[in-house]
């Protein structure tokens, strides 16, 4: 399959069932839900707590972040292996107990490994609000792009010639 190729309706079409397929239809509201752009200013907002932060501070939360993670993501593994072994977890389930980092990651590898380097970027541009071109994508004439491509190669042969 070429993406390249692929009209973004069609981008968008395959990326949202690649997602549905990997993580649900919850898992995709979530996911979607992580991409759409944020508004505010990161800078001024970063600066607004940190700069009231030490770096002892800092780094005392951080490495304090870091643990929890650590002992969240160990806790979710013992349980899912539990699990494995008993019965396999609905999807629904599993998806509930993801992180959203967790369900970020396997989203955007899901769509990596379905659409790949080119497609995965463009699926999420198209899931940005007022993206893509709506009447282009909506319809697809492959007769009429080829009879364009040859009028616009018919054109710049002219334009040559008379340079």
């Amino acid at each position: 399959m070429n993406v390249r190729k692929m009209i973004d309706s069609e981008v968008y079409q395959l990326g949202i069932q690649t997602l549905t397929d990997k993580l649900g239809t919850v898992g995709v509201s979530r996911f979607l839900n992580q991409i759409e752009p944020c508004t505010g200013d990161y800078a001024v907002e970063r600066h607004e707590w940190l700069d009231k932060l030490d770096m002892e501070t800092a780094l005392r939360e951080i490495e304090k972040m870091r643990q929890e993670r650590a002992a969240k993501k160990a806790e979710r593994a013992a349980k899912a292996k539990t699990a494995a072994s008993r019965n396999r977890k609905p999807l629904a389930l599993r998806v509930q107990e993801m992180t959203d980092i967790e369900l970020y990651e396997v989203g955007i590898k899901a769509l990596m490994e379905k659409l790949g380097i080119a497609g995965m970027p463009r699926f999420i541009r198209l899931c940005a609000p007022g993206t893509g071109i709506y009447a282009g994508a909506r319809h697809k004439h492959s007769d009429l792009d080829e009879e364009i491509n040859k009028n616009e190669q018919t054109h710049e042969a002219a334009q040559k010639q008379t340079s």
